[in-house]
């Protein structure tokens, strides 16, 4: 599976599909449960067999059904998929706004995998129980609880669908991803990710908690990596805090490294009065 890459603004395809999205209006996307029980005891019903649904796609999310993007502050944010800057200068791009497609595959009464898509429509499968379109609260719920407890293939999953799906906040389930020592390096590098992404405000505050924990390197090294993504008026001056006062010396490398890509030129006049000193 392609891994969630962050864009920079210089890449043509995230200006194309800002417009887009900035264009399109939202709808959220409903179900009424009361009579046919609630969406997790609908899927634990089912001991064997595919599953789909569909939830409303959170405000500047797109895709393509193949592909989708997702907008942080209308200068940068991840895609999934093939999009490459050659391609869409060359081919004007569409994307849907919406819905988020999710698929569950069930054998033995548990849940071995999911998948998601943005956009497009579903191939006619009459093998598949489609419960149709769901409550995005309530789908969304199900996700951030499935990327907090599921085996690490389905909460990765889990984590990068439940971040396109409105009317979710998934700031406090990705924390105590991260905190969880029982899980996976991976999962929790995918958490310390998305924190970077979807926290907002409170996002500097959170990574530099993480920064300074004791415990696993490369955990605290995502986090940094998570705020260099960050518009550079918050990366900035974390990232030279951080290689300044950072206990670790590999992790103070990493800001620096960091403060080096962000080819800002308040990082670099920063960078240069740092080596004239050492000198």
């Amino acid at each position: 599976m392609t891994r969630p890459l962050a864009l920079t603004k210089s890449l043509h395809a995230m200006w194309a599909l800002a417009a887009v999205i900035g264009a399109s209006t939202t709808q959220a996307a409903t179900q009424p449960m009361g009579a046919q029980g609630s969406l997790d005891a609908r899927i634990q019903a089912v001991r064997n067999g595919t599953i789909r649904f569909t939830l409303a796609a959170s405000p500047f999310v797109c895709g393509t059904g193949s592909s989708w993007y997702r907008s942080r502050d209308g200068r940068s944010g991840s895609f999934y998929g093939n999009w490459n800057s050659i391609s869409t200068r060359e081919v004007e791009t569409t994307c849907d706004r919406g819905p988020v497609r999710i698929v569950v595959v069930r054998e033995d009464g548990d849940t071995k995998s999911l998948r998601h898509y943005v956009g497009g429509k579903w191939v006619a499968n009459d093998t598949v129980k489609d419960f149709g379109a769901i409550g995005a609260i309530e789908g969304g719920t199900w996700l951030l609880r499935q990327a907090e407890q599921a085996t690490d293939k389905v909460a990765r999953t889990a984590m990068n669908a439940a971040i396109l799906v409105d009317s979710t906040a998934p700031g406090p389930t990705l924390l105590r991803m991260v905190k969880d020592d029982s899980r996976s390096r991976d999962v929790r590098n995918s958490a310390v990710h998305w924190l970077g992404e979807v926290v907002g405000d409170r996002v500097t505050a959170t990574l530099d908690s993480i920064a300074y924990e004791s415990g696993d390197r490369e955990i605290r090294r995502a986090a940094i990596m998570a705020m260099s993504r960050r518009p550079k008026e918050e990366a900035i001056p974390a990232l030279q805090k951080w290689a300044e006062s950072l206990p670790d010396r590999e992790l103070r490398r990493t800001a620096i490294m960091a403060l080096a890509q962000t080819r800002d030129t308040l990082a670099i006049a920063w960078l240069e009065k740092r080596m004239n000193a050492s000198r």
